[in-house]
């Protein structure tokens, strides 16, 4: 690295202002601009190591110290296997476009792999586009899996308004399109056999069933409460329910939803769910679930992803939830443990994913 440049970690008191600006510059208008959001993210976040956050920037001082790059690492505990290991997701890796083609790029996530291995840190996981993904391959990264999205349609009439210019066929379209998938599913009725529960804030059931079904995951982010309540209940820009199913024995399962416009249109992110993988009748459930609570909200369509453990794909496909192929971001890791071997890792079907997991829904 050039030693009129220099990387250190980011103080948001007093450098939020360029940090934004930076973000504009790489990703558009669309960044959120929040700061008490990136304050939760990186500076409150329970896994952090001692003394501060691992989100870091470059300053070039040949141009009176401009901010010209970030990259950084937000921690977690990830289980894998029959063990917890210090994870982290590689966020954020922005260089400003008057400084591209210096290696910057792979100088800061060099710099945030080694930190992260200083503090702990055992396996990084990534989520990479189409622009990022070379680049990480040749820094030597593995590719773990193509992450999966599922959309449900659940209200078609502005698409169908959009088409013909009639309000009318809209919605006289959109009743014949429900009436024709409710048909479908005309024999699909889990959800029955459960209670329905909605909350503001993530119940204390979540983390009981977390310790419940734990052990029939292989690898998947720790859901403990310490997790969940950091993850969606101390957030200070956006506001979750938790729909909670339980049966005769006790809680059964939780959603996590977000909603949302996208497009012009309301919309559902499903955040999280989670339930027994292998519980088919639980996750149908879950399914009937959010295409209850789309009716209820008026929304257009869901959003939900899985990776390839469990039933989840199976019950999804069954109910109507579409996979958006091509749509979803490419997973990939880097070890900097020896007892994490990549090549464990590698396959869609070691592996439990939510929405809440990836840097979409984190806004980043």
């Amino acid at each position: 690295m050039e030693s009129n440049r220099t990387i250190r970690a980011i103080d948001l008191t007093t450098e939020f202002d360029e940090f934004e600006e930076l973000s504009v510059l790489s990703f558009g208008a669309g960044a959120n601009p929040n700061q008490s959001m990136y304050r939760w993210l990186f500076d409150d976040d329970p896994y952090d190591p001692p003394g501060g956050n691992m989100m870091f920037v470059m300053r070039d001082r040949d141009a009176g110290g401009k901010m010209i790059a970030s990259d950084g690492l937000i921690p977690f505990d990830l289980k894998l296997g029959d063990r917890i290991v210090k994870a982290a997701h590689s966020v954020k890796s922005m260089t400003h476009p008057d400084y591209k083609r210096q290696g910057i790029f792979r100088t800061m996530t060099e710099n945030s792999l080694r930190q992260g291995e200083k503090h702990g840190v055992q396996v990084v996981l990534g989520f990479a586009n189409k622009n990022s993904y070379p680049a990480y391959q040749k820094f030597g990264w593995t590719t773990l899996y193509p992450r999966s999205v599922y959309v449900f349609p659940s209200d078609i009439s502005r698409k169908i308004e959009a088409k013909t210019h009639s309000r009318v066929l809209g919605k006289m379209g959109n009743l014949c399109f429900r009436i024709a998938t409710d048909l479908k599913r005309s024999g699909l009725h889990a959800l029955k056999n459960y209670r329905v529960q909605t909350f503001g804030r993530v119940p204390p059931e979540a983390g009981e069933l977390w310790e419940r079904y734990q052990d029939k995951f292989e690898n998947l982010i720790v859901r403990d409460m310490t997790y969940l309540r950091w993850r969606y209940d101390e957030r200070p820009d956006r506001s979750y329910q938790t729909i909670l199913l339980s049966d005769s024995e006790g809680p059964a399962g939780y959603l996590i939803l977000r909603q949302s416009v996208a497009n012009g249109k309301p919309m559902v992110c499903v955040t999280e769910n989670f339930t027994d993988p292998d519980n088919i009748e639980a996750i149908s459930a879950l399914a009937e679930a959010v295409i209850a609570y789309c009716r209820k909200n008026e929304a257009a369509y869901a959003v939900v992803c899985s990776a390839g453990y469990g039933k989840y794909d199976e019950v999804f496909r069954r109910y109507g939830f579409v996979p958006q192929k091509g749509q979803g971001t490419i997973v990939i890791a880097k070890s900097l443990d020896p007892s994490v071997s990549e090549k464990d890792l590698i396959g869609a079907e070691h592996w439990h994913m939510s929405q809440g997991d990836g840097e979409s829904e984190l806004d980043l």
